[in-house]
């Protein structure tokens, strides 16, 4: 039996070597984003005093339960659009992308 790495043919190697050393990165769909900031900024704007109305006291259920709207990383960010008029807020992109980030702790987006 050959071992595997000879199964590889030698020009497709170094690719193989190259996608596997980026697919880590890839997992994050929130590279940019830092989830601290997003939670300060998620205080700082009651951004849950929505949630709460419609969830009965606990608005983090919005973001696990079944039948959630937002089913994609790039649904997250286009719902951070919408929602910011609910909180008088203009978010820039670096408070999307901290948001989201931060958000994606309940999301688990990859």
């Amino acid at each position: 039996m050959k071992p595997a790495m000879k199964l590889i043919p030698r020009s497709i190697f170094p690719i193989a070597l190259l996608l596997g050393a980026v697919a880590p990165a890839a997992a994050n769909p929130f590279p940019n984003g830092n989830a601290q900031n997003g939670q300060k900024i998620f205080e700082k704007y009651d951004c849950n005093r929505c949630h709460n109305q419609i969830m009965g006291g606990d608005g983090n259920k919005i973001f696990t339960r079944f039948d959630r709207k937002r089913n994609s990383p790039e649904g997250l960010i286009e719902q951070i659009g919408m929602c910011s008029g609910n909180v008088n807020a203009h978010f820039n992109e670096q408070e999307t992308q901290d948001l989201a980030a931060y958000l994606n702790i309940f999301y688990k987006f990859k």
